[in-house]
């Protein structure tokens, strides 16, 4: 993989360890949140070995922090930390993404029916000024732009717990659904619709069938992923 600036704006590890920098101040936040990113925006791929004496070189940081950071991540499930191989990046099959699917729809449609209930106005406004943001981000921006975005959302209403687990569950499959660029521009705004109607069946239902559109577009993307793995 490619540890050089990109002078199109696009992600690198660099531009990631910058914004890191502004928003984390201990150095096991920064290389979470760093390798994090790196993961779900496809930097390392599935099954990829994490170069863990790169990664402290380029966090200006020693092994210590890249390591929690790993252990972490672990927890997360985006990471395996494997005997004789070390850290390697978790690689879901499609039955495994179909699953988390299934999960997203029941606890997402869960919380967003709860947020639809108790949000007002100013978060309203609040979520459509986060809209516009995440629609003018810079691609080393976007990623974070989407996790303020959706955590604001679903912070309206439920509990932290809930929270956790859903940012964790998207941040599992994100590293797949980072490719489906044609889902990018319209979900949010989507979502923001039906959630102004007032109505929180209509818009579970709305969320139900977009995460299932996600869900079959995958499924066709790791198949595909999986035979250019295969020996010829």
């Amino acid at each position: 993989m490619n540890l050089s600036s990109d002078p199109d704006g696009a992600i690198t590890l660099e531009s990631l360890v910058e914004a890191a920098k502004e928003r984390f101040r201990t150095a096991e936040d920064r290389a979470t949140s760093v390798i994090r990113d790196a993961v779900v925006a496809g930097l390392f791929q599935p099954d990829e070995r994490l170069p863990q004496d790169r990664l402290a070189k380029l966090l200006d940081v020693s092994r210590m922090p890249i390591r929690a950071a790993l252990r972490q991540l672990e927890s997360e499930g985006l990471v395996d930390l494997l005997p004789h191989r070390g850290a390697v990046v978790t690689s879901l099959s499609a039955e495994e993404l179909s699953d988390l699917y299934e999960i997203r729809v029941l606890i997402e449609a869960f919380a967003l029916k709860k947020t639809v209930l108790a949000i007002s106005a100013d978060q309203l406004s609040e979520l459509e000024e986060l809209a516009d943001a995440l629609e003018h981000a810079a691609p080393d921006q976007w990623l974070r732009s989407r996790l303020d975005f959706y955590e604001s959302l679903y912070s309206i209403g439920n509990t932290p717990r809930v929270v956790s687990t859903i940012m964790s569950i998207r941040a599992e499959v994100g590293r797949y659904t980072w490719k489906l660029t044609s889902l990018r521009s319209e979900d949010h705004r989507g979502l923001l619709q039906r959630i102004a109607m007032g109505n929180p069946d209509l818009a579970a239902a709305w969320l139900e069938s977009h995460l299932r559109h996600v869900k079959e577009a995958l499924a066709v993307q790791v198949t595909d992923l999986r035979a250019q793995a295969l020996p010829d």
